[in-house]
């Protein structure tokens, strides 16, 4: 079988940022990018925490790379506790159809027993609608916030990312939570043909997203003695839908004796979450911005202007909340650009699932936030009731284009100077 090697693990900017070193045999190099060593970088000196321990946020990205394409990764060690939970987790991915996935095996020299003695909370933080419902959730336990740069941000674009520590860090409904940022690589390292070891693409969002994020924060675990960490659903079980973090694989996740994991906000639908976040808004007398956007055409807090801005627009007009407060820019018009934006953007089975509990929300609501003409708005609330956009969802989805989207992604990928002339031409 082929093999990853993983051959040492240093420390650079005064211990803020580890690197791993490996090496990876021919017949699987295509999966890495070469000029791209992987990394985790904290705003604080993580050098002092163990091997086994530092080794964890490159055992999360390179594990489910490896269960997939068939390959072996050696390391000299590791945490026992989290060795063991790498095979719970593989096993929950052996049980999807949607993908073959293989047995190999990662290959320690040593396990380790690490303890860590304290029992603070932290969670991973976005600034969204599942992030707040957790954030709201779990208020009283005041957690430590920890927000990646490289997930949802691009390590390049330094703009969107000034903006978004600035909100964290100027957030009065925060002032309270201790902030951390990691900077990391996990998106960069690996090359496209990792996305074709599925039948569709979507690494990131099918696989590799709940335990990368998760692992990313076993550094800061040991110095900052986190024992519970909370990541926020993205879907409910009312969805069956193939996702890289669900409660079956993140709760499943532990390092150091007792690190506990909680997959956050299963038992609630998105619209549940928007309802809750509306609600304890109401209850604090709060008005805070919801960062729901991460489009390259957002000038502003959010670009209120694509799927997932509209989605979550309705969702506080549905709660008599005007968006405006909650960092949308929005008049009456936007319904009209419901239509626009959904009739070009792809459909999926969780966008549709979405848009149908708007749906289902709007026949239950007797009350929504009227911008100017309350008579106009409400034949506009009452055809969403009436399920023009679940239709023209379900229209949609169809019309099968996964091979169109599979065959314009390898070519992107593949010849990317493609690309460039394409978007020269067209601006």
């Amino acid at each position: 079988m082929e093999k990853l090697i993983l051959h040492n693990i240093s420390y650079t900017d005064n211990g803020k940022k580890i690197i791993y070193e490996y090496s990876a045999s021919s017949q699987i190099e295509k999966f890495f990018d070469k000029k791209k060593p992987v990394y985790s970088k904290y705003g604080i000196d993580v050098s002092t925490i163990p091997q086994s321990i530092a080794v964890i946020p490159f055992l999360s990205n390179m594990m489910p790379i490896a269960w997939h394409a068939g390959f072996t990764v050696e390391v000299d060690q590791v945490d026992e506790d989290f060795y063991n939970a790498l095979l719970l987790v593989q096993k929950e991915f052996q049980k999807r159809e949607s993908v073959s996935v293989t047995d190999s095996k990662l290959i320690a020299k040593k396990l380790v027993k690490n303890k860590i003695e304290g029992d603070k909370s932290s969670m991973l933080f976005s600034g969204g609608v599942d992030a707040y419902a957790t954030y709201i959730r779990i208020f009283e336990k005041k957690p430590d916030l920890v927000t990646i740069l490289g997930a949802d941000i691009a390590i390049e674009d330094h703009k969107q990312w000034d903006d978004f520590t600035n909100f964290i860090e100027t957030e009065k409904l925060l002032e309270n939570n201790n902030q951390e940022y990691i900077e990391t690589n996990l998106r960069e390292f690996y090359t496209y043909q990792v996305e074709l070891l599925l039948k569709d693409i979507g690494w990131w969002g099918k696989v590799q997203h709940g335990l990368a994020l998760i692992g990313a924060l076993a550094p800061l675990s040991f110095i900052h003695k986190y024992t519970s960490i909370y990541i926020a659903s993205s879907y409910t079980d009312h969805i069956d839908i193939d996702w890289g973090s669900t409660p079956e694989i993140d709760e499943k996740i532990t390092w150091a004796s007792g690190v506990k994991v909680y997959h956050d906000g299963y038992d609630l639908k998105r619209q549940d979450k928007v309802d809750l976040i509306a609600q304890f808004a109401s209850n604090t007398n709060n008005k805070f911005k919801l960062r729901v956007c991460y489009s390259e055409l957002r000038t502003e807090f959010n670009c209120s202007n694509c799927e997932k801005c509209f989605r979550t627009i309705l969702g506080l007009i549905l709660n008599d909340k005007d968006p405006n407060d909650y960092g949308f820019n929005v008049d009456e018009k936007v319904y009209k650009k419901f239509y626009e934006v959904l009739e070009i953007g792809a459909a999926s089975k969780g966008v549709k699932y979405f848009w149908w509990e708007l749906m289902e929300k709007a026949k239950s609501s007797n009350k929504f936030y009227v911008f100017n003409d309350e008579e106009a708005e409400t034949l506009q609330i009452n055809e969403i009731r009436n399920g023009k956009i679940d239709q023209l969802l379900d229209q949609k989805l169809k019309k099968p284009n996964k091979g169109k989207q599979r065959i314009r992604f390898i070519i992107r990928n593949k010849f990317p100077w493609l690309q460039q002339l394409y978007r020269k031409i067209r601006y």
